[in-house]
């Protein structure tokens, strides 16, 4: 399968010097035949701007198939639906998991350029594990430790991927591979991690994935990360799964904005938000209030557009991930509805953060 950044960056990258060269030799020609000076000024702004809008082009398409992917439609969107994980038939106990809705946008690639361009760490490295091939590719994250890391898997023997998944909204079977997410030399300080499957790119052989990340605490700038892929999809003993393990390294993170309310500060990123309370706290809803009018819901009745969320050990803390980019600089206000529990009783909450 071809790469399609790949694929990308061929038909778009405009090379700087080649628009350069290409002005002066058509200066050239034209000096030599006595053209008048104006029409070489004509000639040389237009090389000046062949050279402006093919940089341009290239910066707004360098990403163009990681940001449709990881932050538009390049993942299915969901409708509510109850989904029947067992019916009992087997003699255990019947049992149905809510999902709720959870809508997909197209990508503004200028806009993503702009929030997250800077960010994105093209990474390609590999490893191989049990006749699969696992590649990083592109990551990103914020400095909350929220971000996204897409994945290329292959098997030249043909895999045994699912291309239906629980997260993409369908009933079906687990992936026969387990990914562990963990900071580097420590596999017990571990982060969360979720991956949906990119439709478009799943063949008899190989498949790409985007792999959503949350920590359960913060994460110190400069920390490496690895990922641990183990491939189950033969019946084996647990410790002989084949394993493969790839590094994140420590890249610089997208910042994000503290917006603050009675007992609570946000850490508000394009990627996702970090909830810090005072006390333990569960968050109902949450909608991000743009200075147009607009709205983002994040989670409301039966509507959940994030990708993946975690919760501290201390349960004050939240992290999610958005399934779209948010623009946090346009953000005037977050709307925070939930709860505190109180022994055995709750305390209704409803915030607004600035």
């Amino acid at each position: 399968m071809l790469d399609s950044l790949t694929l990308l960056r061929a038909m778009n990258g405009i090379h700087e010097e080649d628009v350069i060269m290409a002005g002066r030799i058509l200066m050239k020609q034209q000096h030599s035949k006595g053209r008048p000076a104006k029409r070489l000024v004509t000639l040389a702004l237009a090389a000046a701007l062949l050279l402006a809008l093919g940089a341009a082009a290239y910066a707004l398409s360098a990403h163009g198939a990681f940001f449709h992917a990881v932050f538009g439609t390049g993942i299915k969107g969901r409708e509510a639906q109850d989904l029947v994980l067992s019916d009992g038939s087997d003699g255990g106990i019947p049992k149905t998991e809510h999902y709720p809705a959870s809508e997909r946008v197209e990508v503004d690639e200028e806009q993503a350029e702009a929030l997250t361009g800077g960010y994105v760490t093209a990474l390609g490295q590999s490893a191989e594990a049990g006749g699969y091939t696992f590649t990083i590719r592109e990551a990103v994250l914020d400095e909350n430790g929220i971000g996204a890391v897409t994945v290329h898997i292959e098997n030249p023997e043909g895999h045994r991927l699912k291309e239906s998944g629980i997260y993409d909204g369908t009933k079906g079977e687990k992936q026969p591979l387990s990914a562990w997410l963990y900071v580097a030399g420590d596999e017990t300080n571990f982060l969360d991690n979720r991956e949906y499957l990119i439709p478009e790119s799943f063949t008899e052989t190989e498949a790409d994935y985007v792999y959503y990340i949350t920590p359960f605490r913060p994460l110190p700038a400069g920390t490496d990360l690895s990922f641990r892929f183990k491939v189950n999809d033969e019946p084996k003993p647990f410790p002989s799964w084949p394993t493969a393990v790839l590094t994140l390294p420590a890249q610089e993170r997208l910042p994000a904005r503290t917006m603050s309310g009675e007992g609570i500060r946000a850490s508000l990123s394009p990627l996702g938000i970090a909830l810090y309370a005072e006390r333990e706290l569960m968050e109902e809803s949450l909608v991000l209030r743009y200075a147009d009018g607009s709205e983002y819901t994040v989670m409301g009745d039966d509507t959940a557009n994030i990708t993946l969320g975690s919760r501290g050990l201390d349960g004050r803390t939240s992290y999610y991930c958005f399934n779209r980019l948010a623009v946090p600089e346009n953000v005037t206000e977050i709307v925070l509805t939930g709860h505190y529990p109180v022994g055995e009783a709750f305390e209704p909450v409803e915030l607004i953060l600035k």
